[in-house]
């Protein structure tokens, strides 16, 4: 029950994240006056991958929060888990 507790704010915080990087990169877009896609060419060609996941996860700190006040602490230690393994990616990401 804890183990699948846990794997469901994992799921949350992966899926956050995501939304906050789809949603940053329209915000990007949307001041570039630029596509969607191009806008994500762009960043990719700069080499600013890592800056648009550590911006994307600003979602995930929301629903942890969100989680533990409505007392589901397992949920929110996954979506801690998902957060440490976004800083590694962008860890990895900044740095090579």
């Amino acid at each position: 029950m804890i183990k699948k507790e846990v794997f469901i704010g994992f799921i949350i915080g992966i899926l956050s994240t995501v939304i906050g990087v789809i949603i940053t990169t329209i915000i990007f877009s949307f001041f570039q006056k630029l596509s969607f896609t191009s806008t994500f060419d762009i960043i990719k060609e700069q080499n600013r991958l890592w800056a648009l996941l550590a911006l994307g996860a600003i979602p995930s700190q929301i629903a942890f929060f969100v989680l533990l006040n409505k007392k589901k602490d397992y949920r929110a230690r996954g979506i801690v888990l998902s957060t440490f393994l976004v800083a590694f990616i962008v860890y990895y990401l900044y740095f090579s």
